[in-house]
């Protein structure tokens, strides 16, 4: 007597040679394929995350260090700071009249 319903495999429903077990048993394929591209992806994202937060990290600490660099210089010479600050303003102000 013949099975009724539909076959529980991918192996089982090439097995019967029906077109809608075929095309059962490609959806099943895709979707584990969907599944793994997706893995993967899930994968690459959370190491990119932490990439960038590294990356973060690292460009707020070199900020840091740039700017005391900066502060320090300034304590030290404290009228060439003026200087360049006035040439930098006026800079801007003859561009800004343009």
């Amino acid at each position: 007597m013949p099975e009724t319903g539909a076959p529980k495999s991918a192996a089982a429903a090439e097995a019967s040679g029906s077109k809608s077990t075929r095309a059962a048993a490609e959806l099943d394929e895709t979707a584990a394929a969907t599944e793994a591209a997706r893995r993967d992806l899930e994968a690459d994202l959370r190491a990119l995350r932490e990439d960038v937060a590294r990356l973060g990290e690292t460009v707020a600490s070199m900020a840091q260090a740039r700017a005391s660099a900066l502060d320090e210089a300034v304590h030290r010479n404290p009228w060439s700071a003026v200087a360049a600050a006035v040439c930098i303003g006026f800079c801007l102000g003859v561009r800004a009249r343009r």
